[in-house]
């Protein structure tokens, strides 16, 4: 049996099996984008910030309990979504002031549109491209040009490239409204482009993953939603002077070892205090580890 240092990305998608209730707390956390709408997704927003304190302050457990915080995290997580529609903003008011001025009125389609991503907020932030696709393809009455479509599709994935550097401003002050100081956040992004980029790559990788993880998709896409977090400030932990030297992201880093199992892409993550008794197996997709369920993992005989 070998064992190596995990890298940032293998770390990214792993370390939440470090918390000894991992498995109950992102099974309530998928049980709430699963079933209540149109709560979930705030709550899983705010959660997140939560885990931000406990990375960065070595806070025990790692992952955030739930018990008596749902309504905090759902407020805290309304604040988010105004972070993201607010850096959106402008382009819906753009596009619906192009459709008004080319004779579009609102009629039932717009309303039961809205009232879906309203209900279903986890997909929210993808009526923009909906709409604008629609527009370009099947509206009966204004369609957008090529040019015009491909120009508010771009300023798009260019807004939402840029919201992470924005929610990294917030995870230094605590402050919602840091996100929109977009100097600062332009620096952050200038600083860190590399590691900005191959962040991108990664959560892209992950989010797949968790979306597509069918029947597990839900509980999948909340993993995710964790891991992002972790992947992306671990960015700016090395110049954060209010963090602790027993920070999860150094403890992770320099303490937790993958053992390598029977084949390449079986590994068992081995935390400084295991206990789970059951070791967590994970498939390595990429760059990418996923601890699976664990019925899954008791087939795998693994020494640790």
């Amino acid at each position: 049996m070998t064992t190596r240092i995990a890298t940032d990305g293998e770390i990214a998608g792993a370390f939440v099996v470090c918390d000894p209730q991992w498995r109950s707390k992102i099974f309530w956390g998928g049980l709430l984008l699963l079933l209540v709408h149109p709560v979930g997704w705030p709550v899983a927003l705010g959660y997140r910030k939560a885990l931000i304190a406990n990375l960065v302050y070595g806070k025990e457990p790692v992952l955030p309990n739930w018990e008596g915080k749902v309504s905090f995290y759902f407020f805290e997580g309304l604040k988010a979504m105004g972070v993201i529609f607010g850096y959106l903003s402008p382009l819906y008011i753009a596009l619906l002031l192009l459709s008004l001025n080319n004779g579009m009125s609102p009629d039932s389609t717009w309303f039961y549109t809205a009232t879906f991503f309203v209900v279903f907020t986890m997909v929210s932030t993808l009526s923009f491209p909906i709409i604008v696709l629609y527009l370009t393809f099947f509206s009966d009455n204004f369609r957008l040009s090529w040019p015009m479509s491909l120009m508010l599709l771009t300023a798009f994935a260019s807004i939402i490239f840029f919201i992470p550097a924005g929610f990294l401003q917030v995870s230094k002050s605590g402050k919602y409204l840091s996100a929109f100081n977009i100097p600062a956040a332009a620096n952050t992004l200038r600083s860190h482009f590399v590691a900005y980029c191959l962040a991108w790559y990664r959560s892209a990788i992950m989010s797949l993953i968790g979306h597509f993880s069918i029947p597990f998709a839900p509980w999948g896409v909340f993993w995710c939603y964790l891991s992002i977090i972790y992947e992306f400030n671990s960015i700016l932990h090395p110049e954060r002077s209010d963090a602790e030297e027993n920070s999860w992201f150094d403890r992770l880093r320099n303490n937790h070892k993958l053992v390598l199992a029977s084949t390449s892409n079986r590994f068992v993550f081995q935390c400084l205090n295991p206990s789970d008794a059951i070791p967590c197996f994970m498939m390595k997709i990429g760059p990418v580890l996923v601890p699976l369920p664990r019925f899954i993992s008791r087939h795998f005989k693994v020494g640790v």
